[in-house]
């Protein structure tokens, strides 16, 4: 049996102590940043196809998925998008004494997304 200050490691069962898990508010404020930064690419997205018509988005499979399916598909995808990176961010965060690696490659991780979700965003708010 764990103790509230205590997670169990999976089938070993060995409790993992709590102050060796990445802090909640630093794994929340990531999580946090993906979704705004995805969030930001798929609004500005909607309103760049309203205004300039598809034919402005410049990444082709978003364009001919658009094409095929309509917007459910882009927020299917943004969705998917968004709960697999942050399914992976919380797993590579979820324990910090694993390595220093497996912490700085969740921050790479955290750090690629967001970036990706802003220059998408803002590349929509430049089309013209």
């Amino acid at each position: 049996m764990t103790r509230p200050s205590q997670v169990s490691d999976g089938d070993a069962g060995d409790p993992i102590p709590a102050d060796r898990l990445l802090p909640a508010p630093v794994l929340r404020l990531r999580l946090a940043a993906l979704f705004a930064a995805q969030l930001f690419d798929y609004g500005t997205f909607t309103i760049m196809v309203e205004r300039h018509g598809i034919k402005a988005e410049l990444n082709p499979i978003v364009a001919n998925g658009f094409l095929a399916f309509g917007l459910p598909i882009i927020a299917l995808a943004k969705l998917a998008l968004v709960i697999l990176v942050g399914s992976v961010i919380v797993l590579l965060g979820h324990n910090r004494s694993a390595s220093v690696a497996t912490t700085r490659i969740a921050t790479f991780v955290t750090i690629v997304a967001v970036i990706g979700g802003l220059v998408g965003g803002i590349s929509n708010v430049s089309a013209h």
